[in-house]
């Protein structure tokens, strides 16, 4: 176990790299590619998603299923733009952003925003009530 750790600590086979400079490397080196997915499932009445029966789950205009994509410069830019929305707010290094958000594509760009701004992202469960956040 020890050699495992040995080897992880070498820097420069494993350079320590933040997770902001990981995005903004992919979207550097793969613009076009995608780098997000969001399906929105098919109404499977078996499943129990516990969405409160997919009434969460939208449809669009046509009352279709959609699937949405996100290229890794447009997860960049967007977390680029949050960033700068919270900071232009008074919000940065150390104050903590809570999170509360269904699953949904929008969610990463706001979490990866958030450590850009140097603030600390609070993910909350969007099924907790009001009362169960204070």
């Amino acid at each position: 176990m020890q050699e495992y750790f040995q080897r992880i600590d070498r820097k420069e086979e494993h350079p320590i790299m933040p997770i902001t400079e990981l995005l903004e490397r992919n979207a550097a080196q793969w613009p076009d590619d995608v780098a997000l997915i969001e399906i929105n499932p098919d109404s499977d009445k078996k499943r129990s998603d516990n969405w409160a029966e997919f009434a969460l789950v939208e449809q669009d205009a046509s009352g279709t299923y959609y699937r949405r994509e996100m290229s890794w410069i447009d997860f960049d830019r967007k977390a680029n733009q949050f960033a700068h929305l919270l900071l232009a707010n008074g919000i940065g290094r150390g104050d903590k952003v809570a999170i509360l958000l269904m699953n949904c594509l929008e969610w990463l760009p706001i979490y990866f925003g958030t450590l850009k701004a140097g603030a600390i992202a609070v993910p909350l469960n969007y099924r907790y009530t009001a009362e169960e956040i204070r």
